[in-house]
C-alpha cells in the first residue's frame, strides 16, 4: 500500500542510488527505492547491473564518506571479507616500463578492496535499518506522473506478477544508471531532453574470477599494468577480494578486445608490458566464465542545460557515466549524494516530522529548484569527466575525442615525467596516489616544489641511462 506520507521515490538501487536514499531519510521524508531486479540476501551479481562482475575501484574519498553516512560500515565489509588496502604500499602499478616505487610504511590513505556486489550488499543491508527507507522490488518505472510543472510521482510496470502501477512522489530521483530513460520521459511531458556529449575510447573488458593458490604470499593486493596512451592500447588488473578469489580484467583500446576463451585470455595477458599478471593467474585456478563488458563510453547528460520540471533531478551514471578505467564510478557517485545533501539543506522550512524523530525538517521539494541541483552536480562532475576524457582523447580511435591544445601537450608531456619519476621516488608515487583518491587537488602535482623535484629525478634517470651505456 502507498501512503500519504510517500514523499521521494528513487529510480535505481545502484551505488548512486543507494546513497541518495540515505540522504533523503535525513530529511525525515518516505523513501522508496524502485529497483528492476529481486535484489539478492547475499552479496551475488544481479542481473539489472551486469558490469558488477568487472573490477570496481572505492577510492579512500568514496570509502570515507560511506563510513560517515553509514558509521561502522568498514567493519561490516572486512567481517564480510573486504581486504583493507593501503594504497601507497599495496597497490602495485606497472607504467612507463617500470612498476612503482611503493611506500614502506603504512599510510591513512585506505581503504577496501572487494566485489561491487558485496559493498551494495553492505550498504542495502544499512539502509533496511532506517523504518523511513523501503524497496520496491521488480518493478519497472515507465514514465513520470505530473501536474502542470510538477512532477507528482512515477508510473510502474510489475515484473513479476501482482504489483504496482503508481507512486506518488513529491521527489523523484533518477539513478538508473547508463540505460536511463528520464530524457524520453521528460520528452514526453513535453520538456526538452538534455543534450549528450560521449567521448568514446572503444575500450574492451574481459573478466574472470580466479582462487588464489594455496601459501600465496605477495606484497600487492591490487596490481594495475597500466594502458599508455597513444600506441599502448592494453591493460591489467588483478585485485584480491573477498572469498581468497582474485578478479582478474583485461582490457584494450580502440576495439582490441581481449579474448574470451581460455587460451586467448592467458595469451592476451603474455602480451602486456610486464609478465606479473600472467605468472599470477598461471598458478591460479578460475572459477567462473570469462565476463565480456563493452559499455565503456563516457556520456555526459547535460541536464544543467535545459529547464526541468519541479520535483525531479538526476545524478550518477544516469547524468555522467564515466570510461570505468579509471576507477572513478562509485566515488564520483558519493560525492553526488554529498551534493544531494546541500541542496536539500537549501530548504529549511519545517515540514511533517516522523513519529520519535528529531526537530529537522522534512523535505519540502517545492522550495528546490532542480536546475540549482544539476549545476551543482555539473560542477562537481567536471573535473572527473575532464580526466577520463582527456586521458580516452589521447588515443587516436577514440570517437568524439578532443584535440589538445598547447597547454595540455605540455600538461601531458610533464604527466609523462611525473610518472616515470614516480617509479623512482617512492613519495611521488604517494602524492600520485593521493591526488588519484581525490584526498588532494590536482595542483598539488604542479607545486613548484614538486615540478623542480620531478625535473631533477627526470635528468638523474637520463644521466644514469646514459652512463649505463657501454
Amino acid at each position: 500500500m502507498v501512503t500519504e506520507d510517500q514523499d521521494a521515490v528513487v529510480v535505481g538501487g545502484s551505488i548512486a542510488g543507494l546513497l541518495a536514499a540515505r540522504i533523503l531519510a535525513d530529511r525525515n521524508t518516505f523513501v522508496t527505492i524502485v529497483d528492476t531486479d529481486e535484489l539478492p540476501l547475499q552479496p551475488t551479481a544481479r542481473k539489472g547491473v551486469p558490469q558488477s562482475v568487472q573490477p570496481h575501484v572505492l577510492f579512500t574519498k568514496g570509502y570515507r564518506i560511506l563510513e560517515s553516512l553509514f558509521p561502522g560500515i568498514s567493519a561490516d565489509l572486512n567481517a564480510a571479507g573486504a581486504l583493507t588496502i593501503d594504497w601507497p604500499r599495496e597497490f602495485h602499478n606497472f607504467s612507463r616500463g617500470e612498476w612503482s616505487n611503493n611506500a614502506s610504511a603504512a599510510s591513512d590513505i585506505v581503504s577496501v578492496t572487494c566485489s561491487r556486489p558485496l559493498i551494495e550488499w553492505a550498504i542495502r543491508r544499512r539502509l533496511k535499518d532506517f523504518p523511513n527507507v523501503r524497496f520496491v522490488e521488480a518493478h519497472r518505472v515507465t514514465g513520470l506522473l505530473a501536474s502542470s510543472n510538477h512532477i507528482t510521482g512515477v508510473r510502474l510496470q510489475p515484473l513479476s506478477g501482482e504489483g504496482l502501477n503508481e507512486l506518488p512522489a513529491s521527489l523523484v530521483v533518477d539513478a538508473s544508471g547508463r540505460r536511463s530513460n528520464a530524457p524520453q520521459w521528460l520528452e514526453n511531458l513535453g520538456f526538452t531532453p538534455p543534450p549528450e556529449t560521449v567521448v568514446n575510447p572503444f575500450l574492451g573488458y574481459a573478466t574472470r574470477r580466479y582462487q588464489e593458490p594455496p601459501g600465496f604470499e605477495a606484497d600487492w593486493k591490487v596490481m594495475l599494468i597500466s594502458h599508455e596512451p597513444p600506441h599502448g592500447t592494453r591493460l591489467g588488473y588483478l585485485a584480491r577480494i573477498e572469498g581468497g578469489q582474485w578478479i582478474a580484467t583485461l582490457g584494450g583500446y580502440g576495439r582490441d578486445f581481449p579474448p574470451l576463451d581460455n587460451d586467448g585470455f592467458l595469451a592476451f595477458a603474455q602480451t602486456l608490458p610486464s609478465p606479473k599478471f600472467y605468472e599470477a593467474i598461471a598458478l591460479a585456478t578460475p572459477v567462473s566464465p570469462i565476463y565480456a563488458h563493452r559499455a565503456t563510453a563516457n556520456r555526459l547528460r547535460h541536464y544543467e542545460k535545459v529547464k526541468l520540471p519541479q520535483g525531479f533531478v538526476a545524478l550518477g551514471d544516469a547524468v555522467c557515466a564515466l570510461c570505468p578505467v579509471y576507477g572513478q564510478g562509485m566515488t564520483v557517485s558519493a560525492l553526488s549524494a554529498l551534493v544531494l545533501r546541500d541542496w536539500l539543506n537549501q530548504s529549511k522550512r519545517p515540514s511533517r516530522l516522523l513519529p520519535n524523530s528529531d526537530s529537522k525538517p522534512a523535505l519540502n521539494a517545492g522550495k528546490l529548484l532542480p536546475s540549482r541541483f544539476q549545476k551543482s552536480l555539473a560542477t562537481s562532475n567536471s573535473l572527473h569527466w575532464g580526466m577520463a576524457t582527456g586521458q580516452d582523447s589521447r588515443f587516436l580511435t577514440t570517437a568524439g575525442r578532443s584535440e589538445p591544445g598547447w597547454l595540455m601537450g605540455v600538461l601531458g608531456w610533464y604527466t609523462e615525467r611525473l610518472l616515470l619519476s614516480a617509479t623512482q621516488d617512492a613519495s611521488l608515487h604517494t602524492l600520485f596516489v593521493e591526488v588519484v583518491h581525490l584526498l588532494k587537488s590536482p595542483l598539488a602535482l604542479y607545486h613548484p616544489k614538486i615540478v623542480l623535484h620531478v625535473l631533477a629525478t627526470d635528468v638523474r634517470t637520463l644521466h644514469q641511462s646514459k652512463s649505463s651505456l657501454p
